[in-house]
């Protein structure tokens, strides 16, 4: 199985090539609920989650909602 070195949050991950963001958080289990994702500094809408092709090197960065007051 060909992979490739990404990062999360500043871990890195060897994945599968043409893994997808979904396929990735699902298979480390990754919280989605209130959280938001973005590759390389950009965010990808949870409607593309599906059909993003991850990279060799891509830095994902995880963020998840926290309430406040």
């Amino acid at each position: 199985m060909n992979t490739i070195a990404i990062s999360i949050n500043g871990e890195s991950y060897e994945v599968p090539t043409n893994a997808t963001l979904a396929s990735i958080i699902e298979h480390l289990s990754l919280p989605n609920l209130g959280c938001v994702f973005a590759i390389n500094n950009q965010v990808v809408p949870h409607s593309e989650w599906q059909t993003k092709t991850l990279s060799r090197g891509d830095a994902i960065s995880l963020f998840q909602a926290i309430a406040g007051g």
